[in-house]
């Protein structure tokens, strides 16, 4: 009997069940609700699964079943994200936080953690999203390896890949294939299981760019679904991976045998979104190698699809538009689309960009309300504490109207229990103050590096202004230089971004604590990434910048801590760089060494500024003041020295 079959007859004998229920056993009427949503739900018959999930849900409310509340609850959240009802997402969302508030049953927790990490997955906060994974995978764990239960292992099983599926999505491949190997020990647990971990190993493999062990995944996965009648999706989206990577690389024959067995095989299993991702990857494959026409043909089928999907995929078919309309030298048309693709690439940037602060912000509003449940739960014990502690003062109260020997014998052990609740709240207020310590340097970490953002930011996004206002100023007939200004605009825009995706997620690395990490850096190759931060600025001003470091200057030190301090003494020399002057930067074993023209400031000057304790209102200073808080967390230091020529010298000496 086949899988639907199975789901049928799971959805009759729920029915059968609740036909035979008396009115009051709601507790078996919620369970029988389960099984026929169920029934429904992997028939794709969502409206009537969402009508019996609910069934469930106020069944199970009604005697207080919270399990049964929560499944029906994580079922009704991934529903309704199908379905687009956003509001009832929420609402199903706010009752499993409440159930997550209260319940220390590991075995509701490690379910309703994966339905949040789903949640905020989908919602693209992907740092959130992770910790609720974590915390899901850690309360399995605990029981997997002793378990005989298949189920949990499945669960603990798919729970990893979906995690790996996350590091995917922030270009972390190593911590992916990481994930599906903890997963890797229970692939024999079901057919499903391993298809899909052998597909998300080449997935994780190819994006790492080894394709040999993405190949070994690969064969296992052909060889596992040999003899089948009904092909897995799994094997379409492996030979288009292996295909990507091929197209990444210019190795167009091998990447047209995947790409054409991808696209076969969607085309047997009949799937919207397989053929969708079969036509992107075939059209990209026909324009790279030449074949113009056809590639238009196929992206213009993929084109209405992509824009349902995500900005990202309709960008991409766009962008391929209009490399095979050039192609085709129709650079009107070719223009066309490239005019959609960066608009839709730059509200993509834009959505990114909030997407990433909205996740910082839920992840610190998830924190502090998980110390305030854990402040909230000393404050009741203590409270319980002390009732019963006034419960027994009156019961040898009362004792003590018999005689004036048992009195003395109450009031002596109302004395020593004074004493045990005096110690007890001492040490509760001791953790207190330890943890109102902890937060406190949690704000001040949090405040100085959102400072760092914002200020070491400025600059470039300066530039961009500046930018886009010269080129509203460029004459109308003018292409060439509108065209040059786009270029420059596209490029500083595309730094910015990554200085902005560097530095948020070095910010959040840093959120517990502020401590630099040691490893061996290069210099020269950390000056120059900054350099082409500030490309613009020095362009500008037309500034003369020599950089003499050796390739091979290593220094023991954190890589992230002098990236801010050489982004600020860098945009401080060319601020007070007049036009057409110089800026040398050298550096020995032992110092490197920054020169400038002075302007109007001294060596003194920028000494006394450098020790200030506090930013002046006159003045900016927040830069000096960054640069001091990591040179002293490095252990270094910095002096301002006269140089030659009205030149300032400012030297770092790796101590």
């Amino acid at each position: 009997m086949g899988a639907k079959d199975n789901y049928i007859n799971l959805e009759k004998a729920g029915l059968k069940g609740l036909q035979m229920l008396q009115p009051a056993e709601d507790s078996a009427r919620a369970a029988f609700y389960m099984y026929v949503a169920l029934g429904n739900y992997y028939q794709l018959k969502f409206d009537s699964a969402q009508i019996f999930f609910y069934n469930c849900m106020r069944s199970a409310q009604a005697v207080k079943a919270t399990k049964l509340i929560a499944a029906s609850n994580e079922a009704l959240m991934s529903l309704n994200f199908q379905l687009q009802q956003q509001a009832k997402v929420e609402e199903n969302k706010n009752i499993l936080q409440n159930i997550a508030d209260t319940t220390k049953d590991s075995a509701i927790l490690q379910d309703i953690y994966a339905a949040f990490g789903s949640y905020y997955q989908q919602k693209s906060y992907y740092s959130t999203a992770q910790d609720y994974y974590l915390k899901s995978i850690e309360l399995r764990e605990k029981l997997v390896d002793t378990t005989q239960n298949s189920k949990a292992k499945f669960d603990y099983a798919i729970q990893c890949d979906q995690l790996s599926k996350l590091y995917l999505n922030t270009q972390m491949p190593d911590k992916s294939i990481a994930a599906l190997r903890k997963a890797g020990r229970f692939a024999d647990v079901s057919p499903v299981v391993s298809n899909r971990l052998l597909s998300s190993f080449v997935e994780a493999f190819t994006t790492a760019g080894n394709i040999d062990s993405a190949l070994v995944y690969y064969h296992r996965l052909v060889e596992n679904t040999k003899g089948q009648t009904i092909f897995p999706s799994e094997l379409v989206s492996s030979n288009l991976n292996i295909g990507i990577y091929y197209l990444d690389h210019h190795q167009y024959s091998q990447a047209h045998s995947f790409v054409q067995k991808g696209d076969s095989l969607a085309a047997v299993i009949q799937s919207p979104f397989l053929t969708f991702q079969a036509q992107m990857i075939k059209g990209r494959l026909l324009e790279e190698t030449g074949q113009s026409q056809q590639a238009i043909d196929i992206l213009q089928q993929a084109l209405p699809i992509s824009a349902q999907l995500s900005k990202e995929l309709q960008s991409n078919i766009l962008k391929y538009m209009a490399l095979a309309y050039k192609g085709m030298g129709n650079t009107a048309k070719a223009l066309q689309y490239y005019e959609q693709y960066t608009g839709v690439q730059d509200s993509l940037n834009t959505q990114k960009i909030s997407r990433t602060f909205a996740d910082l912000e839920t992840h610190y509003q998830t924190t502090q309300k998980e110390n305030q449940i854990v402040a909230l739960n000393q404050k009741n014990r203590l409270s319980e504490l002390e009732l019963k502690q006034a419960s027994n003062t009156r019961r040898m109260l009362t004792l003590g109207l018999l005689s004036l020997g048992v009195v003395s014998l109450l009031l002596y052990f109302i004395y020593r229990n004074k004493e045990k609740l005096n110690k007890i709240m001492n040490h509760r207020n001791a953790e207190l103050d330890t943890l109102n310590n902890e937060l406190s340097v949690a704000n001040e970490t949090k405040a100085r590096l959102f400072g760092v953002i914002s200020h070491d930011l400025r600059a470039p996004v300066s530039s961009i202004v500046q930018l886009l206002q010269l080129q509203k100023e460029i004459p109308g007939n003018n292409e060439m230089l509108k065209q040059q200004y786009q270029t420059r605009i596209n490029t500083a825009s595309e730094k910015l971004l990554d200085a902005m995706e560097d530095l948020l997620l070095w910010s959040k690395s840093q959120m517990n604590s502020f401590t630099p990490q040691y490893r061996p850096v290069k210099i020269l190759p950390l000056l120059q990434q900054e350099l082409q931060l500030l490309h613009e600025q020095v362009k500008a001003k037309e500034l003369r910048v020599s950089l003499n470091v050796s390739k091979e200057l290593v220094f023991n030190t954190d890589e992230n801590f002098m990236a801010v301090i050489f982004r600020n003494l860098l945009q401080n020399a060319i601020n007070v760089s007049r036009h057409d002057d110089d800026i040398k930067i050298e550096a020995t074993s032992k110092a490197i060494t920054l020169t400038n023209k002075a302007g109007d400031t001294t060596a003194n000057d920028l000494n006394a500024a450098f020790m200030q304790s506090q930013v002046s209102s006159k003045h900016s200073g927040l830069g000096l003041q960054i640069v001091r808080g990591l040179v002293e967390k490095l252990g270094i230091k910095l002096n301002y020295l006269p140089g030659d020529n009205n030149t300032i010298v400012t030297e770092i000496t790796m101590c």
